[in-house]
C-alpha cells in the first residue's frame, strides 16, 4: 500500500482512500446526508402511515421505499450520503443515487447488546466490509457510549478498532459515530446536562479509530412537557467543541442527534470553523412525513424535497464558506496528493446575486 498522506497520530491514507475522498470532494468540504437511522425511519413511517390513514405497521420494504426515493434527490444536493444495508444493496440502489454522489454504507446492526439493565451498550455489526466492500465507497459505524460503563466502553473499543482495521484493508475510508446515550430512569435534563464531559471522553478515546469522527455537541436547550428547557450556551457549545477538535487527530462531522433543523442550525454555525462538515438526517426531513401535502408515497417524495432540499442547501453554503477541509489533519501528503485537490479559494454551490450592501 502506497501512503498518500498521513494524519498528525502516524496514521497513513493510502492512495485509494486518498483518490475516493478526492473524486467526490475535490475542494475539501464534506457535507454529508445521514439517511441509515433504521430504526428512526420505522418510527417515521408509522407516523406518516396514521397520517394517510393507512393500518399497516411499517416493515423493512417501506424503509427501503422512503431511501429510494430520497436517495434520487442528492445529486448536486450533497457530496455524500448515508444508508444502511437493506437500501444500498437493493438492486439499482447506486443508479438511483447517482455517480456524483459517494456513498456510505453503514456496518453496524441497528440493535445494540444491552448489558447491565441498560447501562452499557455494545454495538455490533449487521454486515462486515469485506461482504459489502463493492457496493459502497466508505463506511461507517455507530457506537452508543456511556463513559461510567467500562465493560461496554472497552467492547465498543474493540468493535471500533476491528472495524478501522478492516477499512484499512479494503482500501475504503470509514467515518466513526459515537452517541452519548439516555440512561434508564434519567430525565432529558440530566442526560443534556452530562455531555459536555461526555463528548469530550468519547472523543479522546473514540476518534483515533477511524478518518473521519462524527460527533454530537452539548444541546442548547431541550423540549420537556411543551417547554423550553435552555440547557447550555452557546460558548459551552463551542468551548467543548474547540476541546474535541483539539483532542481529535481526524477531522469532525457534526451529527443532529435528533433536535430540531432550528437547532442543528444554531449549532453547526457555532462550530463550522471547527470541523469538516455536517452528517445530518432528520432535522433535514422529519416533517415531510406528516406534513399535510403528504397523502401518499409520491406526495411524500415532493415533501422532502420541498423541506429537505432547501435545508440542505442551507448548512451545504455554511459549509462550503466556513468549515475546514477534509484533509486539514494531515501532517503531510505527497505531491501525487495535493495534485488531485483544490486548495485555493472555495466556490459556492449556487448561484450568486448581489441584491446591495
Amino acid at each position: 500500500m502506497k501512503t498518500f498522506a498521513t494524519y498528525k497520530d502516524g496514521t497513513g491514507v493510502s492512495e485509494e482512500i486518498f483518490s475516493t475522498l478526492a473524486r467526490y470532494s475535490p475542494a475539501g468540504v464534506f457535507d454529508v446526508f445521514a439517511s441509515d437511522q433504521h430504526s428512526s425511519y420505522l418510527k417515521l413511517t408509522e407516523a406518516y402511515f396514521k397520517h394517510i390513514g393507512v393500518s399497516k405497521k411499517p416493515d423493512d420494504n417501506d424503509v427501503k421505499e422512503v431511501c429510494l426515493r430520497f436517495a434520487k434527490h442528492l445529486g448536486g444536493n450533497a457530496t455524500a450520503a448515508l444508508f444502511n444495508h437493506l437500501a444500498y444493496l437493493s438492486p439499482g440502489f447506486r443508479q438511483t443515487l447517482g455517480s456524483d454522489v459517494m456513498l456510505i454504507g453503514r456496518l453496524e446492526d441497528t440493535n445494540t447488546e444491552s448489558v447491565d439493565g441498560g447501562s452499557g451498550q455494545i454495538a455490533r455489526f449487521a454486515v462486515r466490509a469485506e461482504q459489502v466492500v463493492d457496493a459502497v465507497d466508505g463506511f461507517k459505524i455507530l457506537v452508543k457510549l456511556n463513559p461510567a460503563h467500562k465493560k461496554s466502553w472497552e467492547k465498543n473499543i474493540e468493535f471500533a478498532a476491528t472495524a478501522f482495521e478492516d477499512a484499512k484493508k479494503f482500501n475504503k475510508p470509514l467515518f466513526t459515530e459515537t452517541l452519548l446515550f439516555q440512561l434508564p430512569g434519567e430525565s432529558k435534563t440530566d442526560f443534556a446536562k452530562r455531555l459536555p464531559d461526555g463528548l469530550i471522553a468519547m472523543a479522546r478515546d473514540f476518534s483515533p479509530l477511524g478518518h473521519f469522527y462524527k460527533t454530537q455537541v452539548p444541546l442548547l436547550w431541550i423540549e420537556d412537557n411543551g417547554k423550553i428547557i435552555q440547557i447550555a450556551s452557546p460558548q459551552v457549545v463551542r468551548d467543548t467543541a474547540k476541546e474535541m477538535e483539539k483532542i481529535s487527530p481526524r477531522p469532525m462531522l457534526l451529527l443532529s442527534a435528533a433536535v430540531d433543523f432550528e437547532q442543528y442550525c444554531a449549532q453547526y454555525g457555532i462550530v463550522c470553523d471547527l470541523i469538516a462538515g455536517p452528517m445530518c438526517g432528520r432535522a433535514y426531513f422529519k416533517e415531510a412525513f406528516t406534513d399535510p401535502s403528504t397523502k401518499d408515497w409520491d406526495t411524500l417524495e415532493k415533501s422532502f424535497v420541498k423541506i429537505a432540499i432547501p435545508r440542505i442547501r442551507t448548512v451545504r453554503r455554511l459549509a462550503f464558506a466556513m468549515s475546514q477541509s477534509w484533509w486539514y489533519k494531515f501532517s503531510s501528503m505527497t505531491d501525487q496528493a495535493r495534485a488531485m485537490i483544490k486548495m485555493d479559494a472555495r466556490q459556492m454551490p449556487s448561484v450568486k446575486a448581489d441584491f446591495g450592501y
